[in-house]
């Protein structure tokens, strides 16, 4: 974890932007490590007793995935060793002098590789009954479990069966609605909604995102047809859904309403510029604004995170320039909100994190307002959810404000003055 000051000639510089009204970021660049996972996965916590020999066979622990809990209190880690660990955060981690060693609290191995996980909206670490994690490993039933609880077993599970194969069909996408009871999953060509109650049953509907996979053109011409890689809801209701084919769908009512609009990332922009030529390998992360009306896209094989109006029947606004992740991997973004607007974070292959503000307020190209080497040594390659890969990649997520109105970031495998090694996490504090 980090804690960003600045020195004085910074803050002389800030006052004098102040009075000449320029606009300046939020933070200050100057971070310090407080927390890291380190050599942390030798707990004795680590190992689940029914697992032991699938854990065994994979010893890597690099990580794919880590998302907040929403009380901000855990993390929750997805690893190429195919198992989801729960960090419980200090209580001390903000008043301790010392960097803390974050150790897992639980662990749960899984039998297949996870292509995606989602945490239960109402998570609070002071009632265990809420600690759900959701996850949907490779050909088998989704899982909901309790992520402090491993042992336990599974809380729920609920299958998603082909109708004509009779095979599982394995989510690339997963997302509570707001009130918690529903989740809606993203596969190849199918939206479809699950109730959490109904444990062991499938889904109460299925929304495919083209009439028949049958027709020639896709879908017919009408819908989009591919892997739905990611799913976001909006603070209006409003669910995003990217696929690998590159194309965007909105729908009402959090996922189970009517298709509102369907567009391609890969056609041209009316704005001029050259976002076309930034190539583009199909949509990996969709992530809307604070207010609902922005959504922003980030891709695989693409060095700009594309800005779209929502209200404009999906105008591309602009492109955010420099993210550099040009790889088939995944490399995530994330929204943070500010007393003046909201932020878009980004790693990228160079091990540098890149921070974008106030994005949707311009048109056309723009360049990052700051930006901070996020580990020493040179990456050479920058996987975000791709196990056996190169582990010096720069991940960026976000954490809800906790005490004394103090905003949590974690960056996976970033290297602070101490050093980091290869597979951890650490974790960023901002004022």
């Amino acid at each position: 974890m980090y804690t960003m000051r600045t020195d004085p000639s910074l803050r002389r510089h800030l006052r004098n932007e102040d009075q000449l009204g320029m606009e300046q970021p939020s933070y200050s660049p100057a971070p310090k490590c407080i927390a890291a996972t380190g050599e942390a996965h030798d707990s004795e916590r680590d190992a689940c007793s029914a697992a032991e020999a699938i854990a065994s066979r994979k010893t890597s622990t690099d990580y794919r995935s880590a998302q907040w809990s929403p009380d901000g209190t855990c993390l929750i880690t997805s690893s190429a060793d195919d198992t989801l660990r729960t960090f419980a955060l200090p209580h001390d981690l903000l008043t301790s002098r010392e960097p803390h060693i974050l150790r897992p609290y639980a662990a749960s191995p899984s039998p297949e590789p996870v292509c995606s996980t989602a945490v239960y909206p109402y998570y609070d670490l002071q009632n265990v009954s809420s600690t759900l994690v959701l996850s949907s490993p490779r050909n088998l039933p989704i899982r909901l479990q309790n992520a402090l609880l491993p042992q336990a077993g599974l809380t729920a599970s609920y299958s998603l069966i082909s109708p004509t194969t009779e095979a599982y069909i394995t989510p690339h996408s997963l997302a509570f609605i707001s009130s918690g009871t529903h989740f809606v999953t993203g596969s190849d060509s199918l939206l479809a909604v699950f109730d959490v109650s109904r444990n062991g049953q499938g889904p109460i509907e299925r929304y495919p995102t083209i009439p028949s996979k049958r027709k020639k053109a896709v879908g017919g011409g009408v819908g989009m047809k591919g892997i739905l890689s990611c799913l976001s809801i909006s603070s209006e209701g409003t669910l995003a859904a990217g696929t690998f084919s590159r194309w965007i769908g909105l729908y009402d009512s959090e996922g189970r309403g009517s298709c509102n609009a369907v567009f391609s990332v890969a056609e041209p922009s009316e704005v001029p510029g050259n976002a076309e030529n930034a190539g583009g390998a199909g949509v990996s992360q969709v992530l809307w604004s604070p207010c609902g009306k922005y959504l922003y896209v980030a891709e695989r094989k693409s060095d700009v995170v594309l800005v779209y109006d929502i209200r404009v029947g999906g105008k591309r606004l602009g492109w955010l320039k420099g993210r550099k992740a040009t790889t088939h991997q995944r490399l995530g973004i994330d929204v943070v909100q500010t007393a003046r607007g909201h932020e878009i974070w980004g790693g990228g292959t160079d091990g540098m994190v890149r921070v974008w503000s106030n994005p949707n307020e311009r048109e056309g190209e723009q360049e990052a307002a700051f930006e901070w080497q996020a580990h020493e040594a040179r990456t050479r390659a920058a996987p975000r959810e791709a196990p056996l890969a190169n582990r010096d990649a720069t991940r960026v997520g976000c954490g809800k404000p906790s005490a004394g109105g103090a905003g949590l970031r974690w960056h996976a495998n970033e290297r602070p003055k101490r050093g980091l090694e290869q597979g951890e996490v650490a974790l960023l504090f901002v004022r």
